[in-house]
C-alpha cells in the first residue's frame, strides 16, 4: 500500500546542487496560473467541500483546487500555516513526515519537509520551502499565505541533519491559501497548489497522491481552525 501523502504546503520538479545558493525567487507565472479563477474543472464534491483540477501550461500534471464555504476568521488560518514548527500537532492526516523550521522573519518563515516514502526502489523526497502571510504580489489580494519551494544551500542541508541520505530534492512548486468573500461573514476557502514529485512514479499515481494529500491538509487546517475558533467564542 503506498504511503506517500504529501502535507501542507507541498510538491515539486527538477533537482538541484548540494552547493548552489539558495534562491528565493518566486514562480510568478505558476502563481498567476493558481491564483486564476478561470480553467478549473471540478472532479468531486464531498459534503461541502469541492475539488477541482486546472492543466498548467508546459506542464504534465494538474492543479489542484479544495474549496468550501466558512466564517472562520482568516487571521486564524494564517496563524496555523506559518506556524512551521508545530506543523506535527496540526497535520494528522497526512501520513509520516518531518518538518523542521529553518528562518524566520516578521511576515515569511523558511522550512524543511523531509517526505519518507515506503515504496521498494522509490526514494525519499526533501525540499524547502517559503511561506508568507499575504498575496504573492500587490495585485493579489484574495490569497492570505502563499508559499513556494526553494533551492538548498549547503548551509541549510546541514542545519536539518536530514536522516535520508539519497532523498531526490525538489524545487519548484507552489500553493496559494485564498480567501474570496461572499458576503460580510462568509467567504470561500481554497487551497491551490501544483507539485511534482518527480522520479519515476507514473503520472497517474502522482495525480492520485496529490489529489489525497491537498484534501488531508485542508482537512486538518479547517479543524485546526475551527478548534481555535470555538475556543475564542466567549
Amino acid at each position: 500500500m503506498m504511503n506517500f501523502r504529501m502535507p501542507l504546503i507541498l510538491l515539486f520538479l527538477t533537482y538541484n546542487s548540494l552547493h548552489a545558493k539558495p534562491s528565493i525567487g518566486k514562480p510568478d507565472e505558476l502563481f498567476q496560473m493558481l491564483n486564476d479563477n478561470n480553467g478549473w474543472d471540478l472532479i468531486s464534491i464531498r459534503e461541502e467541500t469541492t475539488l477541482s483540477t486546472k492543466s498548467i501550461k508546459g506542464m504534465d500534471l494538474v492543479a489542484f483546487m479544495v474549496k468550501q464555504k466558512t466564517t472562520i476568521p482568516t487571521g486564524i488560518i494564517q496563524d496555523i500555516i506559518m506556524d512551521v514548527k508545530n506543523y506535527g500537532q496540526y497535520f494528522n492526516s497526512v501520513g509520516p513526515f518531518i518538518f523542521k523550521e529553518i528562518n524566520s522573519e516578521r511576515d515569511w518563515v523558511e522550512g524543511y519537509h523531509l517526505l519518507p516514502i515506503d515504496l521498494p526502489l522509490i526514494k525519499d523526497r526533501e525540499y524547502f520551502f517559503r511561506v508568507h502571510a499575504n498575496g504573492y504580489d500587490l495585485q493579489d489580494a484574495t490569497s492570505i499565505v502563499h508559499w513556494y519551494l526553494i533551492k538548498e544551500g549547503a548551509k541549510e542541508k546541514k542545519m536539518i541533519n536530514s536522516n535520508s541520505k539519497d532523498a531526490i530534492y525538489l524545487d519548484y512548486g507552489a500553493g496559494l491559501w485564498m480567501a474570496e468573500p461572499i458576503n460580510d461573514d462568509e467567504y470561500f476557502l481554497s487551497y491551490r497548489l501544483y507539485l511534482d514529485p518527480g522520479g519515476s512514479i507514473p503520472g497517474f499515481a502522482v495525480e492520485l497522491m496529490n489529489k489525497m494529500s491537498i484534501m488531508n491538509v485542508f482537512k486538518d487546517v479547517v479543524s485546526e481552525a475551527s478548534r481555535r475558533n470555538i475556543a475564542t467564542v466567549p
